[in-house]
């Protein structure tokens, strides 16, 4: 049994505790997909009716920004290892092509791009906790985390291809499978704790868990297309960029995905992937959507605090209505680069929280504008708020005041 603390933002101006939500122990095997499907929407339906709005969700305890206008740190994570050998092939395991194609995507970066410094969560054939990769990324301080797996079946040789996650919400059974079969690593470790006492096999946990949307996913999306339009250069199957609830991303503080590299299950992409051919292509992949990323992310950024708003108090007695788009319970500077192509950030605190706001409109029509531009950023739950004298109020309550 574990329980979860949901704060919601209303669209009014109350910010609420709801209850403990229990999450149910759910015996759902990652192939019973029917049964999964069925319990989504059970779940679904259940918050609904709680009429949750819910932000940001398990939100990381460690709060690092990128800092300044540069990549400068990258943490490659090689999936499983040592007692968790992920998922089997007929003559290699998941975690030893992790490994390679790992080792390969660092030395890529290495070579041609001194001025980055990699780090790489294992070298070796060893178990680290899955709370730890995530750990290794922000104790570093690092720019980027990119976690490498490879994807299997129940089925062998039913699916096939390239797939990139980050952080979200499970669209669809086979995602949420995904999600299951590799947080299933924490049941190998000591510390439960690390993780809230989070269930890998709880459906109810993962509806709930998998809401988490980080302070960087645009940035995560933009590498996880790169990522995906390099692989199809390759000649690999497109399988899409996905969402879904990692445990291995939920503690990042950066711009973050977890790369299926291939199904291990499926002979010839086995043999693909184990080949030194195979891992050299999917590595060079890699490293030409790094690269590709870091040179725009450089441009874009080089000028950013001249195109950006500073940082001012929401408290300026104007009435105005803006977007709401991010919520931490730690300051972060409106200038930082998590908030890259928002336009006219500010910030201000509100029910013992951070808030971050897009614009300031005197019409609410204008405001619904930029908040289609911002959730196209990837902030998908952003909304529309109001302020009347400095101070939060209803979108009603500022209609009347601006028609005086």
């Amino acid at each position: 049994m574990c329980s979860f603390i949901i704060r919601h933002e209303t669209r009014d101006c109350e910010t609420r505790d709801i209850v403990p939500v229990p999450c149910r122990e759910v015996p759902s095997p990652v192939s019973n997909y029917g049964s999964i499907n069925s319990e989504f929407t059970m779940i679904e339906r259940k918050i609904s009716r709680f009429g949750v709005f819910i932000l940001f969700f398990l939100l990381p305890l460690c709060v690092l920004a990128q800092k300044g206008e540069k990549i400068q740190t990258i943490v490659i994570d090689a999936g499983h290892g040592g007692k968790d050998t992920g998922a089997l092939g007929k003559v290699t395991t998941e975690k030893a092509l992790n490994l390679a194609v790992a080792l390969k995507f660092g030395a890529y970066i290495e070579e041609n791009l001194p001025d980055v410094k990699v780090i790489y969560t294992r070298k070796t054939d060893k178990f680290v906790e899955l709370s730890e990769r995530a750990a290794i990324a922000n104790r570093n301080d690092a720019d980027v985390f990119v976690s490498i797996h490879c994807n299997s079946t129940e089925t062998p040789n039913s699916a096939y291809g390239a797939e990139t996650f980050v952080m979200g919400e499970s669209k669809n059974e086979k995602n949420l499978a995904v999600a299951k079969k590799e947080n299933a690593s924490i049941l190998l470790e000591d510390n439960a704790d690390a993780y809230d006492n989070f269930d890998p096999n709880s459906t109810e946990a993962y509806i709930l868990f998998s809401l988490s949307q980080s302070l960087y996913q645009s940035q995560s999306l933009n590498l996880a297309d790169k990522v995906q339009k390099q692989f199809s250069s390759k000649g690999r199957h497109d399988r899409g960029v996905q969402q879904a609830g990692f445990l291995v991303l939920w503690k990042t503080a950066m711009p973050s995905i977890l790369v299926e590299l291939g199904f291990i299950n499926n002979a010839k992409e086995e043999q693909f992937l184990n080949s030194e051919k195979g891992q050299n292509q999917m590595a060079l992949a890699l490293y030409r959507a790094f690269e590709e990323y870091k040179r725009e992310f450089e441009s874009e950024n080089h000028t950013a605090g001249q195109v950006v708003a500073e940082e001012t108090s929401a408290n300026t007695g104007d009435t105005y209505f803006t977007v709401q788009f991010a919520s931490r319970d730690k300051k972060v500077a409106s200038t930082d680069k998590a908030f890259s192509g928002v336009k006219e950030v500010d910030v201000y605190e509100y029910n013992g929280a951070f808030r971050y706001i897009s614009g300031r409109f005197t019409t609410k029509a204008e405001a619904t504008k930029r908040q289609a531009e911002v959730r196209k950023l990837g902030y998908t739950d952003a909304f529309v708020i109001a302020f009347i004298n400095g101070e939060r109020g209803t979108i009603k309550q500022a209609e009347e005041a601006l028609k005086k």
